[in-house]
């Protein structure tokens, strides 16, 4: 049997276990089947499976890539000892679930064993399919809570605790460590990230790009926003932005470079496009539904609470790349707009994630609003005429959905002992008393020192995990300078997200230089250029939390979002020195300063907030009217 025949059986297993848990998980979600500890343990063994035939698929990917033998059988080991450790493990605690619960933590000198075994496969399959990075930084974290009683430094020492008690909150008692976060990727984001990449079976991709071409049409630049928009609503769909620059960029980022965008340039747009969809609602990232789970709040108050900093980074982009459009003198997009497209593939989408969306904000579960919006999208596409998706597209979209529900509920089953051993050992405090002896007892200066450790750790770890490291590490310490819970929360999960465009690693930089055939620094710096403008929306919102309590907003939103937009402007002038002219660099270290200038006031927020804020319009427009005028007698 050749590799391509082990493939294709190996795919067919997975799609039909998939479809199985898909069922399963399905009739739990009507309630059918009550969540009870058994349920999550099923729920477990069967992401066992599904991560192993996985890894096998992409095993024969490498092989048939002729990828450096050594790494392949190395990878090959490490996936067999992974796959048979994991799911033996998990069979195990299958099987003993209702015993194990009854018994909790005082289990059997076997029961332990197992356990160690279980978490053993899990850890080995993360490091198969996420790396190595975050396998170490789970591995340590467990070490720890098994040894802490070694550490010689007081304020990190812990007493010692007998190893069934550890095993218990690291996954044995079927509701903490592994089995924590399982709960979220069963009972909320399975349905959701299945309905996310059905939508792409049934062409909202298309669909999306052509709507950006209907804004592209009517500006400079315009070749941009199809990636602005089309990137930026499957993203916030998908909730993933490397995959999403490369399910994407390979159409916005040839249009681009079709219409005078250089490659990185091009390739910088595609990936804080695609990177904006971490912190859109309704999906965040994942992130939304872990900070529900630390706030104890419902999941849809969490993502309500990110609408207006969503958008604002939206603006800060948009004025970013129409001042280098301008600057660079780039025509407008004049594609022609598929207008029967837009008409035909509307519906499936405008409909489904209607549903979708009102069911949230109806407080039903995430899962329940995914599992109704597959139906009513499966319901309306084979009205879409020519543009009918075929039963192998659907196919592939739904095999998509369940490579990558696999890879995200072994991370969030991987991350469970992580966070356990954060809360259960107080590391968090411990950590927080250290650096407290280390940084001043300054909002600004703390809030810089979190933004650093978040870029820092989110250069090698998925935005999910950095999130969680840095909120069980640093929210605490941050919330003691006065910031909210949840204000501190979305700090540190903004900077993870950015992490993914700030060199030296930038990985979403990185997949768009590969398909615009531009240089690495060179993207990545042109995306730090077009993020520039958005660095300071997590520290507007700490210093004005009601920039993060949408729905419930009052007047006082609005000087600081007139004052953020204004920002955005005068920093986009600074950085590419255009605004209606080319800029000389005085003109351009004006703009800097009022940007200087608009930062004192929003960071000194005071009762003339008003005035102030009046101060920098008048400034800024004043400007503008005068570089106008002054472009047009240079006119011939």
């Amino acid at each position: 049997m050749n590799m391509s025949s082990i493939q294709k059986w190996v795919k067919t297993l997975f799609v039909a276990l998939g479809t199985i848990l898909t069922v399963y998980i399905a009739f739990s979600t009507l309630g059918y089947i009550s969540n009870s500890k058994v349920h999550y343990a099923n729920f477990m063994l069967c992401i066992m499976l599904l991560s192993s035939l996985y890894g096998i698929q992409n095993l024969v990917d490498e092989f048939k890539k002729q990828t450096n033998r050594k790494i392949f059988f190395f990878r090959a080991g490490l996936l067999l000892v992974g796959a048979s450790l994991a799911i033996a493990g998990a069979a195990f605690v299958r099987v003993n679930a209702i015993r194990l619960d009854q018994i909790h933590p005082f289990f059997e000198d076997f029961d332990f064993y197992m356990g160690l075994i279980l978490l053993t496969g899990v850890l080995l399959l993360t490091w198969f399919h996420w790396g190595l990075i975050l396998t170490s930084l789970i591995a340590l974290t467990v070490i720890y809570f098994f040894f802490g009683h070694l550490v010689t430094l007081p304020v990190l020492m812990l007493p010692e605790y007998d190893p069934k008690f550890v095993m218990n909150y690291l996954g044995l008692g079927l509701a903490e460590g592994m089995f924590w976060f399982a709960r979220v990727a069963a009972d909320n984001i399975y349905f959701l990230i299945i309905y996310a990449s059905l939508l792409l079976g049934v062409g909202m991709l298309n669909l999306v790009v052509e709507i950006g071409k209907v804004a592209g049409n009517r500006v400079r630049g315009g070749a941009a926003f199809p990636a602005i928009v089309g990137s930026g609503i499957v993203a916030s769909v998908m909730g993933q932005a490397v995959a999403n620059v490369v399910l994407t960029g390979k159409l916005t980022i040839p249009m681009m470079k079709s219409r005078g965008f250089r490659p990185n340039m091009a390739g910088a747009i595609e990936a804080v496009a695609s990177t904006s969809g971490q912190i859109m609602p309704p999906v965040l990232g994942l992130a939304a539904f872990i900070i529900a789970v630390f706030l104890n709040v419902p999941y849809m108050d969490v993502a309500l609470a990110g609408l207006i900093p969503a958008l604002l980074f939206l603006s800060g982009v948009t004025f970013g790349v129409l001042v280098n459009a301008y600057q660079e003198d780039l025509p407008k997009l004049s594609e022609t707009i598929d207008a029967d497209a837009i008409k035909r593939l509307l519906p499936a989408f405008l409909l489904s994630f209607g549903v979708v969306l009102v069911l949230l904000l109806g407080y039903y579960s995430p899962s329940f609003a995914g599992l109704l919006g597959i139906a009513v999208a499966l319901a309306i596409c084979p009205l879409q005429g020519r543009y009918r998706p075929t039963r192998k597209a659907l196919f592939d979209s739904f095999s998509e959905g369940l490579a990558l529900i696999t890879l995200l509920s072994l991370l969030l089953i991987a991350v469970g002992p992580l966070a356990q051993t954060f809360q259960t050992t107080n590391l968090a405090q411990r950590l927080g008393a250290f650096l407290s002896q280390l940084v001043p007892d300054n909002k600004l200066l703390m809030l810089t020192g979190a933004m650093v450790v978040s870029l820092l750790l989110g250069m090698g770890l998925p935005t999910p995990v950095a999130y969680l490291v840095v909120a069980l590490s640093l929210v605490p310490f941050i919330m003691a300078t006065g910031v909210e819970a949840i204000v501190a929360h979305f700090f540190v999960f903004y900077f993870a997200v950015f992490s993914t465009l700030t060199p030296p690693v930038a990985v979403s930089a990185l997949a768009a230089a590969k398909l615009s055939g531009g240089t690495f620094f060179g993207t990545a710096l042109d995306a730090m250029k077009l993020m520039l403008t958005t660095f300071i929306i997590p520290f507007s919102f700490c210093y004005h939390p009601q920039l993060l309590q949408f729905p419930n907003i009052g007047w006082d939103v609005i000087p600081p979002i007139a004052l953020i937009i204004v920002l955005q402007i005068t920093t986009s002038a600074a950085c590419y020195g255009y605004f209606f002219t080319r800029l000389t660099w005085v003109e351009r270290w004006l703009f800097a300063f009022v940007t200087a200038s608009g930062l004192v006031l929003l960071f000194g927020w005071s009762r003339h907030e008003l005035i102030g804020t009046g101060i920098i319009l008048l400034i800024t427009c004043t400007r503008v009217f005068f570089i106008k005028y002054r472009s047009r007698e240079r006119k011939p």
